[in-house]
């Protein structure tokens, strides 16, 4: 095999590598409703100008 056919057949590998790990991410996330709302909990005293916090009733 040349040395180019090598740095091809690598290269080939590592994409295929890259592909596979970004697929088996996007499967392993959770739905975008989910993610949304991920760490955000209503709590009693939360302030209404803290950032990111849910209240009762909306606005």
């Amino acid at each position: 095999m040349s040395v180019v056919a090598i740095l091809l057949h690598l290269s080939r590998a590592i994409i295929h590598a890259h592909n596979n790990a970004k697929v088996r991410n996007l499967m392993d996330a959770p739905p975008p409703e989910i993610r949304r709302d991920m760490g955000r909990q209503v709590s009693p005293g939360a302030s209404e100008k803290e950032p990111g916090a849910i209240h009762p009733g909306g606005r």
